[in-house]
């Protein structure tokens, strides 16, 4: 990854390794899972070797002195549909500066093209200063630091071709300067006019995922329930949506990625809300895991989203996840249609996010 864009990443990947050791769960951990009615315990024998009981208690140690907030559960996807995911590496990968660019926000982008203007001026202000005064006509200032921003600010209208005609290169020297600014000048314009170009004409999704997923009974059966609807008032085709359990292994400490079915993962028109529905039965890898057990296996149910976008006639994606502490159990969406005299129907998004408890 560029320097330009890297992010402390190791020490959060340091932090949230610890942390899935931490809930590995303990020694003699004792899980109940419900099937209806049904109870079904599983337990766990101690360790008996002196090395399992030693890196225990060296894993314990670990865990005091890792901050309060990284005790959090880890999530492989923000709320926000971002990865909390990154990539260490000691090389320097240049090949990428492209694509790391075009990641960035555009606060960042904005800063990383005002110092790269900068320092070009700043080094091509700092040739001119070196070059003997006899090289242009209309420099002010013939020494210090003011024939240095002389030079820069020469340097600033030449990369830019204003050419107020004030201050002019008369010698060899200062001729063959100036050609390798402008030559300098037309490719940086030209990469940053695309890179611009790019960023604007990148798709970016407007779909939204509810703050919570929910559990409701249908015909005795529990369905979990999650929805999402377009912020953006243009038209979506052929929706698609995967939803997958990630869940920790007890045993292994490994995590495990499984489908989950659902009802319907297709839309032809995704116009209004859409509530992704996925029963629980034998067949489903939630049946028999209560919420307790959600929570120490670390589960993450991840959700993706694509759909062509007929205004840019292009495919975007959308992201999302939750994980135990945001399902709600008993509890249904509050509804948002509006059905209108005319028989049109409207989506209010103010109550999106809304439950009801049953």
């Amino acid at each position: 990854m560029s320097p330009l864009v890297s992010q402390p990443f190791l020490l959060v990947e340091l932090l949230g390794f610890l942390h899935l050791l931490s809930l590995r769960g303990p020694p003699g951990l004792t899980s109940i899972a419900i099937h209806g009615d049904a109870l079904r315990e599983n337990k766990y024998k101690k360790p008996s070797s002196a090395s399992n009981i030693k890196n225990e208690n060296n894993r314990k140690q670990c865990l005091m002195s890792m901050p309060e907030k990284t005790q959090k559960q880890f999530r492989m996807i923000q709320k926000d549909g971002s990865l909390n995911i990154g990539v260490n590496s000691k090389r320097v990968n240049y090949s990428d500066l492209y694509h790391d660019l075009l990641k960035l926000s555009w606060p960042k982008f904005a800063t990383w093209f005002g110092l790269m203007f900068f320092f070009i001026n700043a080094l091509f202000g700092l040739v001119y200063f070196f070059l003997p005064n006899s090289e242009f006509e209309g420099f002010q200032h013939t020494e210090g630091f003011l024939r240095y921003l002389d030079g820069f600010f020469f340097s600033v209208q030449t990369l830019g071709t204003i050419g107020y005609g004030r201050v002019a290169p008369v010698g060899i020297l200062a001729n063959i300067v100036v050609t390798l600014e402008c030559y300098t000048g037309l490719f940086v314009i030209a990469v940053m006019t695309g890179l611009i170009f790019a960023r604007f004409a990148k798709p970016h999704s407007k779909v939204i995922f509810s703050k919570n997923a929910v559990i409701k009974k249908f015909d005795g059966i529990p369905c979990l329930m999650f929805r999402v609807a377009n912020e953006r008032q243009n038209n979506i085709t052929d929706a698609r949506v995967r939803v997958f359990l990630v869940i920790q292994d007890l045993k292994t400490g490994y995590r495990e990625f499984m489908d989950l079915k659902l009802e319907r993962d297709y839309s032809p028109i995704f116009a209004l809300s859409w509530t992704i529905a996925h029963d629980i039965d034998e067949s489903s890898p939630l049946f028999g895991l209560s919420m307790e057990d959600l929570k120490k296996r670390l589960a993450e149910i991840m959700v993706t989203f694509s759909g062509t976008d007929t205004t840019l006639s292009q495919v975007m994606h959308a992201k999302g996840s939750y994980i135990a502490d945001e399902i709600l159990v008993d509890h249904d969406f509050v509804d948002v249609i509006k059905r209108h005299p005319d028989t049109s129907v409207s989506l209010m998004l103010e109550h999106f996010h809304e439950v009801l408890k049953l």
